[in-house]
């Protein structure tokens, strides 16, 4: 089987990572030049784990009780825990996963892009929510740990590019946030006109999971 043609340039890729509720900029921005590598899709694009079942009985009743007896505070801390117990042993989901039209301000402030179609060399932005990422604690200091790696297909499944760990995403919060997102461009030069596929994998190293979210596009004919 012959390989795919390399891109004829390089990529570039920025990513942003946030936490809706912090004060200031969500998280520092990365922008960084990577160099095309060919590689086999099953090395980038591992199955998620599977679902694990999750007791939040004792917690819940905390909850009732709290709110029942006015104790607002209390009952939203108990189902705080709940949220986050749920969070670190359910699989890292993608919950939503779409091409924006400028760059987001905020975890849900975003505006949608209204086709999938770009002309050559138009950047793509993409604008990601997960759930259930882990934290790994230090102290009272909570820690997320995720790298991104990305590959291009066309529409037929035959691959293009790849790259692992074109990004690191790292941050830490007395808080166990649970909002994050990911905004994501990628540019891609000296593609042809055509349908295309680009997927993009996330692996949560706090968590020990990992998951991936594709998307088609366009390039204008």
């Amino acid at each position: 089987m012959p390989c795919p043609a390399p891109l004829r340039a390089g990529l570039a890729a920025a990513v942003l990572i946030g936490a809706a509720g912090l004060c200031g900029p969500l998280a520092a921005q990365t922008t960084q030049q990577v160099t095309p590598t060919l590689q086999a899709p099953d090395r980038v694009a591992p199955a998620p784990v599977g679902p694990t079942p999750t007791d939040i009985s004792t917690l819940a009743e905390r909850a009732r009780e709290s709110a029942a007896a006015g104790r607002s505070m209390e009952a939203l801390d108990a189902l705080d825990d709940a949220a986050a117990l749920i969070s670190e042993r359910m699989p890292l989901t993608i919950r939503r996963a779409t091409f924006v039209a400028e760059e987001p301000q905020g975890y849900g402030v975003f505006n949608p892009r209204d086709s999938t179609t770009f002309e050559a060399g138009q950047p793509l932005l993409i604008y990601a929510e997960l759930a259930g990422q882990g934290w790994r604690r230090s102290g009272d200091i909570f820690r997320t740990d995720l790298v991104l790696d990305f590959e291009l297909r066309r529409a037929d499944g035959q691959p293009l590019v790849a790259q692992q760990a074109f990004n690191t995403i790292a941050t830490a919060s007395r808080r166990r946030n649970r909002e994050f997102f990911l905004y994501v461009t990628y540019g891609f030069t000296g593609i042809e006109p055509g349908d295309y596929v680009v997927r993009t994998m996330v692996r949560d190293r706090a968590g020990n999971k990992q998951s991936s979210f594709d998307l088609a596009f366009q390039i204008r004919r």
